[in-house]
Protein backbone atom coordinates (compact mmCIF):
# COMPACT_ATOMS: atom_id res chain seq x y z
CA UNK A 1 0.00 0.00 0.00
CA UNK A 2 1.30 3.15 -0.91
CA UNK A 3 1.52 6.03 1.81
CA UNK A 4 -1.28 8.52 0.99
CA UNK A 5 -3.55 5.91 -0.18
CA UNK A 6 -7.03 5.49 2.07
CA UNK A 7 -7.92 1.80 1.24
CA UNK A 8 -11.06 1.25 2.29
CA UNK A 9 -12.79 -2.33 0.96
CA UNK A 10 -15.92 -0.92 -0.60
CA UNK A 11 -13.61 1.04 -3.10
CA UNK A 12 -11.21 -2.15 -3.01
CA UNK A 13 -14.20 -4.50 -4.39
CA UNK A 14 -15.91 -2.31 -6.15
CA UNK A 15 -12.28 -1.90 -8.48
CA UNK A 16 -12.31 -5.98 -7.89
CA UNK A 17 -15.47 -6.12 -9.53
CA UNK A 18 -13.95 -4.79 -12.94
CA UNK A 19 -10.90 -6.80 -12.84
CA UNK A 20 -11.41 -8.75 -16.16
CA UNK A 21 -12.13 -4.81 -17.67
CA UNK A 22 -8.63 -3.77 -18.10
CA UNK A 23 -7.61 -7.44 -19.74
CA UNK A 24 -10.06 -6.32 -22.44
CA UNK A 25 -8.52 -3.30 -23.30
CA UNK A 26 -5.36 -2.39 -25.68
CA UNK A 27 -2.29 -2.00 -23.82
CA UNK A 28 -2.20 1.44 -23.67
CA UNK A 29 -5.89 1.74 -22.55
CA UNK A 30 -4.94 -0.57 -20.08
CA UNK A 31 -2.14 1.53 -19.24
CA UNK A 32 -4.75 4.72 -19.06
CA UNK A 33 -7.20 2.68 -16.80
CA UNK A 34 -4.43 1.62 -13.95
CA UNK A 35 -3.31 5.80 -13.85
CA UNK A 36 -7.41 5.84 -13.28
CA UNK A 37 -7.41 3.71 -10.58
CA UNK A 38 -4.04 5.02 -9.14
CA UNK A 39 -5.81 8.46 -8.73
CA UNK A 40 -9.26 7.26 -7.53
CA UNK A 41 -7.02 5.68 -4.70
CA UNK A 42 -5.08 8.75 -3.89
CA UNK A 43 -7.69 11.47 -3.94
CA UNK A 44 -11.02 10.31 -3.93
CA UNK A 45 -10.97 6.93 -1.99
CA UNK A 46 -12.45 8.27 1.64
CA UNK A 47 -15.20 10.35 -0.74
CA UNK A 48 -16.34 6.83 -2.00
CA UNK A 49 -16.15 5.07 1.06
CA UNK A 50 -18.20 7.90 3.29
CA UNK A 51 -20.81 8.34 0.11
CA UNK A 52 -22.95 6.52 2.10
CA UNK A 53 -23.92 4.89 -0.87
CA UNK A 54 -25.32 1.18 -0.70
CA UNK A 55 -23.85 0.77 -4.62
CA UNK A 56 -20.51 1.76 -4.66
CA UNK A 57 -20.52 1.98 -8.85
CA UNK A 58 -21.84 5.30 -8.76
CA UNK A 59 -19.37 7.21 -6.20
CA UNK A 60 -16.79 5.48 -7.89
CA UNK A 61 -17.69 6.94 -11.55
CA UNK A 62 -17.99 9.81 -10.25
CA UNK A 63 -14.74 9.65 -8.62
CA UNK A 64 -13.06 8.53 -12.24
CA UNK A 65 -14.63 11.77 -13.27
CA UNK A 66 -13.25 14.11 -10.29
CA UNK A 67 -9.95 12.65 -11.49
CA UNK A 68 -10.76 13.14 -15.13
CA UNK A 69 -11.00 16.90 -14.01
CA UNK A 70 -8.44 17.76 -12.36
CA UNK A 71 -5.86 16.55 -15.04
CA UNK A 72 -8.16 18.60 -17.78
CA UNK A 73 -7.87 21.43 -15.59
CA UNK A 74 -4.13 20.78 -15.12
CA UNK A 75 -3.52 20.76 -18.45
CA UNK A 76 -5.81 24.03 -19.05
CA UNK A 77 -3.30 25.64 -16.76
CA UNK A 78 -0.63 24.73 -18.57
CA UNK A 79 -1.83 25.70 -21.42
CA UNK A 80 -2.51 29.31 -20.27
CA UNK A 81 0.67 29.02 -19.11
CA UNK A 82 2.72 28.38 -22.30
CA UNK A 83 0.06 31.08 -23.81
CA UNK A 84 1.54 33.66 -21.68
CA UNK A 85 4.91 32.76 -21.99
CA UNK A 86 4.18 33.00 -26.06
CA UNK A 87 2.68 36.39 -26.08
CA UNK A 88 6.03 37.81 -23.55
CA UNK A 89 7.83 36.60 -26.21
CA UNK A 90 6.40 37.73 -29.16
CA UNK A 91 5.65 41.39 -28.14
Amino acid sequence: MAIGYYMGSQLEDEIESWKGFPWALRKEDRELWDQMIKEVRQYYAGAVEQSGMPLTTDPFFMALLLAQQRTIERLRAQLRDAEGVKSVGTG
